[in-house]
């Protein structure tokens, strides 16, 4: 029994020698030393096309992590790389959306501007409106007291001349008035009623 145990070490021995010579004689140096290798400060980390570990962890009967640590770091390189493009479009996204957002803001700044003055003038022309209907019903007021004023004394003229025998259809003309002509007849038209004149009477008569 020792004896096969001995043998199997022996050629146990043999076979990881006969690795070692191989890596060392067509391996070439590891881009990223495995961890022994690393830690120990070997120069070179030598690994053989297919082999999963290095000439050392082969010499030593050791677990290499070379190989993993080098696919680790393509992960970590390509993610990386992939991170720097999103970050790259994020960042062109985001100058886009400002200059977006400066663009709407200048409209909405300019609209508001116009609706602001918009409203000025027309709250403006409403209080010149107001005040120039306030001044019409003023003026209008004034005429009408006018023409009722103008009516009485019309009134009263037209009275004292019919009191005078003047007829209705008087002929200005006939009377020495030729310039009166424009004047027309004492009482114009059906629609105005003709004052009434108070009789005078009589000095002496009761």
């Amino acid at each position: 029994m020792p004896d096969r145990i001995e043998k199997s070490k022996s050629k146990k021995t043999r076979e990881r020698s006969s690795l070692q010579e191989y890596i060392a004689l067509n391996g070439r140096t590891a881009d990223m030393p495995c961890s022994y290798c690393f830690k120990n400060k070997k120069k070179n980390c030598k690994i053989a096309e297919r082999s999963s570990r290095c000439e050392e962890c082969v010499s030593r009967g050791r677990p290499c992590d070379g190989v993993l640590v080098a696919s680790s770091l393509e992960k970590v390189l390509a993610q990386q790389r992939k991170l720097d493009e999103d970050e790259e479009e994020a960042s062109e996204k985001l100058l886009s959306l400002h200059t977006e957002l400066a663009r709407l803001q200048s409209q909405l700044a300019e609209a508001a501007g116009r609706l602001s003055r918009i409203r000025k003038i027309r709250r403006k022309v409403k209080e010149r409106g107001a005040d120039l209907f306030e001044r019409g019903m003023q003026e209008l007021d004034t005429e009408d007291e006018v023409l009722l004023a103008l009516d009485g004394h019309e009134g009263c003229l037209v009275g004292d001349l019919q009191h005078m025998g003047v007829p209705a259809n008087v002929d200005w003309s006939a009377l020495g008035l030729g310039d009166l002509g424009d004047l027309g007849p004492l009482v114009e038209g059906p629609s105005v009623r003709t004052p009434e004149v108070p009789q005078r009477r009589s000095p002496g008569v009761s």
